[in-house]
């Protein structure tokens, strides 16, 4: 039968070891939501490369629609499209990156707050004011992690649009039968692929400014937890930090089961 001086030192080790799950979740929660930020700005430069494609565009059109041979420039309509097309389906795999990372960076913040949450329901001294605010910057980073998801979503229905405007020109004929109607309609297709352009890359503009600001909480949220962490081991291991260190090393992993969070942890 335990003593209670057991029961509290059980309980001590027991929060020490879920400050510092929480404190890793928050960690890989971070390298997740910057990951995400820079294929989000890789995204954007794929687009930007497909933007000057399809300007050009509409010059060929105007030349289909003068010169008494039209095939060169039709052929040249196809390749610029083709070009074009392939670097918005690598933004459309740099997209599905991007919403990979999100996820991870979502399972990697309940893990943290499960964690936080049954820290704080353990019979042991807490800062409150740091858990409480440690929490608060999770709700603010899931908040955040949503509204990316939405971004993300809409980036990626612009790009299956803009791939649908230019695959006719892609696959068009080379035997042109009205040079003026060919050159409208490709002129009109580039309008339309340059719409879409635009708007993605404004999109992508905002969300890599509010990944910006995020890493800043992200940071934060990993440093006052990693503080927490420390203030927990520390108070349920009141030794000298050398014999800390060779306690550790035996320690007996009865106090840490395996539970649902470490699992999640472990996946990120």
């Amino acid at each position: 039968m335990s003593t209670p001086a057991q029961e509290q030192q059980r309980a001590q080790e027991r929060a020490a070891w879920l400050a510092e799950t929480a404190a890793n979740a928050l960690s890989a929660a971070r390298s997740s939501l910057g990951r995400a930020a820079d294929v989000t700005r890789d995204v954007d430069n794929f687009l930007r490369r497909s933007e000057q494609e399809v300007f050009e565009l509409p010059g060929q059109a105007n030349r289909i629609a003068v010169e008494s041979e039209p095939r060169p420039w039709v052929r040249n309509v196809q390749q610029l499209a083709d070009q074009a097309d392939q670097r918005v389906r690598y933004g459309q795999q740099g997209i599905n990156e991007v919403r990979d990372r999100l996820s991870d960076g979502a399972r990697a913040l309940k893990a943290g707050r499960d964690a936080l949450t049954e820290l704080s329901e353990l019979p042991v001294e807490h800062d409150q004011a740091a858990m409480s605010r440690l929490s608060s910057r999770i709700d603010a980073l899931d908040r955040a992690v949503d509204q990316f998801g939405e971004g993300i979503d809409n980036a990626d229905r612009r790009l299956v649009a803009t791939r649908e405007t230019l695959d006719p020109l892609i696959n068009s004929s080379a035997n042109v039968q009205d040079r003026g109607a060919t050159a409208a309609g490709i002129t009109n297709a580039a309008q339309a692929a340059d719409t879409q352009l635009m708007h993605t890359r404004a999109g992508l503009n905002t969300l890599n400014q509010a990944f910006d600001d995020t890493q800043v909480d992200s940071t934060q949220a990993a440093a006052e937890s990693a503080d927490l962490a420390r203030a927990f081991h520390a108070a349920a291991n009141p030794t000298p930090r050398t014999d800390q260190q060779t306690q550790a090393a035996a320690a007996d992993e009865a106090h840490h089961p395996k539970s649902e969070i470490a699992s999640r942890l472990r996946d990120l």
